[in-house]
């Protein structure tokens, strides 16, 4: 593949780690929800449960929230993650290139062509593993005129301007590294049903947005539950090797903030709800979590 090939790849995977896309709108005064976790010493650590693509039609709280804390911490790292982007890449690049007509339809092919084009991809999916293919595919194309950066990469410019000291839960290789745990077999029926869709990735981000929008982050859970393998051996594992696992392990990676507090926690929606869900997790460790409005930017 073309060096511009790679650099289109990692142009494109900075933007699956946090979401790359439009600015959001500000809040209106629409509720903006946050779970507050109080330990048994009385410390607070605020939640925030991010919707990882940047959209207008998701408002943000205002930045001012980065004033309630002394602290952020991320799901990953974003700026050391774009810095260092050639870690991820033995994890979206295949060794060889596949000829993808062995596994899908001529149809499905071009449906898959024509998502990467729209990425600036063109040319590079023969080199592309099935797992950042499928990815591709779930998400919609690029809007133009669209902004650079992330969501998640925005506050913590803003968090370093402020002085605060910022850290990952993760790395960029172990996010994506849960997702190449998974078998091809997984991937090819998800690429085989998006490619027979092609609306199904807008329609399906629409009603995201709507129950994001609504602080229905069981809804949005149960939404992605839908659209996981229907085999239930294959539902667990990936359920496990793309949410819970990496749940534990982000909750362990938290004990010393949450014993200080006064922190911010930016994580996915989708890590919050359920059994062995963020929520549930700080429950068992003995934290009161409660759910509250940050729409004004104050977490209290």
């Amino acid at each position: 593949m073309p060096n511009r090939r790679f650099y289109a790849v990692a142009l494109l995977l900075a933007a699956l780690i946090a979401g790359a896309g439009r600015a959001e709108a500000a809040a209106e005064g629409k509720p903006i929800w946050f779970y507050r976790a109080e330990s048994p010493a009385g410390r607070a650590t605020f939640f925030y449960p991010s919707f990882h693509l940047r959209d207008a039609r998701v408002p943000r709280p205002p930045i001012a929230m980065l004033d309630s804390v002394d602290r952020l911490v991320l799901e990953a790292d974003i700026v050391a993650a774009k810095a260092h982007r050639e870690a991820v890449m033995p994890y979206l690049i295949a060794p060889e290139p596949r000829d993808l007509a062995t596994l899908f339809t001529a149809s499905e092919v071009a449906r898959i062509n024509a998502r990467a084009s729209c990425n600036g991809l063109d040319g590079a999916v023969a080199r592309l593993k099935l797992s950042f293919i499928a990815t591709i595919l779930a998400l919609p194309c690029p809007k133009a005129g669209g902004e650079g950066g992330s969501y998640e990469e925005g506050v913590e410019l803003a968090a370093q301007q402020r002085g605060l000291k910022v850290t990952g839960l993760e790395s960029a290789e172990e996010e994506f590294a849960a997702l190449a745990a998974l078998p091809d077999r997984l991937f090819i029926g998800e690429i085989k049903q998006m490619a027979a869709h092609p609306d199904r990735a807008d329609q399906t981000v629409e009603r995201m947005i709507r129950l994001y929008n609504g602080g229905d982050f069981d809804g949005l859970y149960k939404l992605m539950l839908s659209d996981a393998p229907k085999n239930a051996p294959d539902r667990k594992l990936f359920v496990e090797k793309v949410l819970l696992a990496r749940n534990r392990h982000m909750v362990e990676r938290l004990t010393d903030v949450l014993a200080q507090g006064n922190a911010l926690v930016v994580i996915g929606a989708l890590h919050f709800p359920g059994a062995g869900g963020i929520i549930d997790l700080l429950k068992q460790h003995g934290y009161r979590v409660t759910k509250v409005d940050g729409h004004d930017g104050v977490l209290r």
